[in-house]
């Protein structure tokens, strides 16, 4: 057998390619980020452009592509990162020109684990390194992938910590008291944290609160808020249900603050979420200058709980209620209901020989005929709008209930923001005395008796706090003033010529349809009034 002999074969080489593949050139760009936007990292946001863009200039095998950076913005997600996907959509786009990414650290580039590693294979498919410079590591060598997991699942634990350490500072802030606001509309944010009113926003906000009082819808008041221009905080002219329910059911129209309303659930997602008791709140009242008076505002929550549960009778036998909907065009709708059958009447216009009539009508025996409402009648609207204004001026005859509770009123707005701290504070105490009663009442379903003893033990003792402030106010500078307005009470008929749809939103709880000769009208006050129907 013949010897065996191996004969090693030189690779042949172009000299022309291995020249041009001396003289190319590596397309290098850098990415750039920090977390926050306070004064120390933007020093070094700006420090870390400039370092890298003279860093790739200045080498003669670099050929200089750009510098992406994102100012103020979180590593744990890259959702926001708006340089950083723009950066990436470059490299993976087919002939891309970027061949190597230079960045600072792991941490810079990505806290996320799974987004690190991810965009890592993505570049590392179309042959383009990363090169970490802290950590000295280039993800196009063996070695690098193995040590990238590693460097990024500590970066990731490093946000965990921060995360829990904001957390726990942000407990200890709110334990103190201490709030964190930001711009609304009516407010403005201060040097020192703070809230300031803003006059202008304040009368909008005063107006919002006064016209859903008198019944007006949140459609309504927003466009009323375009018709008269007043601008969002947004400074847009168009206003939106939501942004008139966040105003009125937002706490800092009152001067108080609610701490920790919504929590991160996630400190990679920073996704966020309503808190309904997975977290403890923290209620500070007094917090900065209030808008509106706390009645008011408490009217108006119970306002909003009553049309959030509009009920109204189902034509269905298997389902007695239907969620209803509350409607503010007209001040009948909602209030008016039939004795019979307890539907809400309905305002319909009825069109005989080309004239027009307007009339109320029982819903259900709109519907459904006599089926299951035979007795109700149809009423002419200006027939009812006569009773109702004939019903209010023989409530206003009583002139010494009414010029008293109108006194209170009078006195009230013209003492508030002046008036007596320990009156305030006083009234404040009862007010809270009466909630807690509801609240156990509520919880416990007690005595009714007692319940009423104790309720009215209160309304005793608010209604002597307020004609001993009635009393104080005199020897004061507004003195004069209310004792003008009572001389003029005195003299004044308050006798009603015109039928008015804000004043019976204001005066009136409910009309109940008796049968076609009588209707009976619910005041909020308490007071019932039987009214006959005058001929149409």
């Amino acid at each position: 057998m013949s010897e065996r002999k191996i004969t090693v074969i030189p690779p042949k080489i172009n000299l022309n390619t291995a020249k041009k593949q001396e003289v190319k050139l590596l397309n290098v760009a850098a990415y750039c980020r920090v977390s926050t936007a306070q004064e120390e990292q933007e020093t070094s946001y700006e420090a870390q452009v400039s370092y890298y863009t003279k860093m790739i200039t200045e080498n003669p095998s670099w050929n200089f592509v750009g510098i992406y950076a994102d100012d103020g913005i979180s590593g744990t997600n890259t959702k926001k990162r708006d340089d950083f996907n723009a950066m990436m959509d470059r490299c993976l786009q087919k002939g891309h020109s970027i061949d190597m990414i230079l960045t600072k650290s792991i941490s810079r580039f990505a806290r996320n684990t799974v987004d690190c590693l991810s965009c890592i294979r993505k570049l590392k498919e179309k042959n383009i390194a990363i090169y970490f410079e802290k950590e000295n590591i280039n993800t196009l060598e063996s070695t690098g992938e193995l040590l990238i997991t590693i460097l990024s699942s500590q970066a990731q634990e490093e946000s965990r910590n921060i995360s829990e350490n904001v957390k726990w500072g942000l407990k200890r802030k709110y334990e103190k008291g201490e709030v964190l606001v930001r711009r609304m509309f009516g407010y403005r944010k201060g040097a020192d944290g703070q809230l300031y009113v803003v006059p202008e926003e304040a009368e909008a906000v005063r107006m919002i609160y006064g016209k859903y009082l008198e019944g007006e819808s949140m459609n309504s008041i927003a466009r009323i808020l375009k018709e008269n221009g007043i601008k969002t905080i947004r400074g847009n002219a168009e206003w939106n249900v939501s942004s008139i329910r966040t105003i009125l059911i937002n706490e800092k129209y009152i001067g108080d603050a609610m701490a920790q309303k919504t929590f991160t659930t996630d400190y990679l997602t920073k996704e966020r979420k309503e808190n309904r008791g997975e977290l403890q709140k923290y209620y500070v009242e007094n917090a900065h200058e209030a808008i509106i008076p706390r009645e008011v505002f408490y009217k108006v929550q119970e306002e909003l709980n009553q049309r959030a549960n509009v009920y109204k009778k189902s034509n269905s036998k298997q389902e007695a209620e239907v969620k209803g909907k509350h409607t503010g065009k007209y001040a009948l709708s909602k209030i008016t209901v039939c004795k019979e059958c307890g539907c809400e009447y309905r305002r319909q216009i009825w069109s005989k020989y080309g004239e027009k009539k307007v009339v109320w009508r029982c819903e259900n025996r709109l519907r459904n005929g006599t089926r299951y409402c035979k007795n109700s009648p149809t009423i002419e609207e200006s027939v009812l709008h006569r009773a109702i204004l004939h019903a209010i001026n023989r409530v206003l005859k009583n002139k010494e209930d009414f010029v008293q509770t109108f006194r209170k009123n009078i006195v009230t707005s013209l003492t508030y923001g002046t008036e007596n701290t320990e009156y305030a504070e006083e009234k404040k105490k009862l007010q809270k005395a009466m909630a807690e009663l509801i609240q156990e009442q509520a919880k416990q379903n007690g005595d009714e008796s007692t319940f009423e003893e104790r309720c009215q033990a209160i309304a005793t003792q608010m209604e002597a706090l307020e004609m001993k402030q009635i009393k104080e106010a005199r020897k004061t500078e507004e003195g004069s003033k209310i004792d003008a307005i009572n001389r003029f009470l005195g003299k004044t008929d308050c006798v009603l010529t015109e039928y008015d749809d804000k004043l019976v939103r204001r005066l009136i709880q409910n009309i109940y349809v008796v049968n076609a000769a009588k209707v009976e009208v619910v005041f909020k006050s308490g007071i019932i009034v039987e009214e006959v129907l005058p001929e149409s």
